[in-house]
């Protein structure tokens, strides 16, 4: 079980943060891998399905298949956290590459 550390807020009397420490239990984890994915929404959700999409030919004309493997769905003020979270993630993972690759590309990494 991991545990990490977060930051949240407090009552609406204090405008004080507070570390909580969240719990992680990944025993029922599930892993699955996704190349594509569909959203939708009703009044009161946003439903995610991810997956696998394989191109694929019928009578002769190219077609694609998508296959569902998970089905998530969030209430629309989570989405929008997931939503930034993802921005984030992203975001940090482009910086860390820029900076491998320029470390790779200065005279200094290449002994010179």
């Amino acid at each position: 079980m991991a545990e990490i550390e977060q930051p949240a807020t407090g009552d609406a009397a204090t405008s004080e943060e507070q570390q909580v420490m969240v719990q992680v239990d990944e025993t029922r984890a599930n892993a699955v891998y996704a190349n594509a994915w569909q959203i939708n929404f009703g009044q009161e959700e946003i439903i995610c399905d991810v997956g696998i999409q394989m191109p694929r030919m019928i009578a002769d004309k190219p077609a694609i298949n998508f296959q569902v493997a998970s089905r998530i769905v969030l209430s629309p003020n989570s989405a929008m956290r997931f939503a930034a979270a993802i921005q984030q993630t992203v975001a940090q993972r482009e910086q860390r590459i820029a900076q491998f690759q320029n470390q790779q590309q200065s005279p200094a990494a290449r002994g010179e």
